[in-house]
């Protein structure tokens, strides 16, 4: 019997295996260096001033992975908070904009 609990606690996946605090600064970090990173490269390809359709591509992809990564802090609250605290419409909305985020930096 004592096998089976430890099989069962083998197979939780990492992420929900951790204490909060760990996955809250994991997830600041991204959240912080994402920011950040994409912004630096819209500058940088706007301050060159060389608008090709390739720059303006890396742009594009910027700009959605910054829409991405402001839906980490409401995740992150959800981990700290056990129930949702933003309502029907703002779980709507935060998947939608995960999605399409997603989805535009993809293609």
């Amino acid at each position: 019997m004592n096998t089976s609990n430890q099989s069962s606690i083998s197979n939780v996946p990492l992420a929900l295996s951790l204490p909060p605090v760990p996955q809250l600064i994991i997830l600041g970090i991204i959240f912080i260096t994402s920011i950040l990173l994409n912004s630096l490269s819209i500058l940088c390809i706007l301050g060159a001033k060389a608008i090709t359709p390739i720059n303006l591509l890396i742009i594009n992809l910027a700009i959605s992975d910054i829409v991405y990564a402001f839906t980490i802090p409401i995740f992150a609250v959800h981990i700290v908070i056990p129930w949702w605290p933003f309502g029907r419409l703002g779980c709507q909305l935060s998947i939608a904009i995960d999605i399409i985020a997603m989805i535009v930096s993809a293609q």
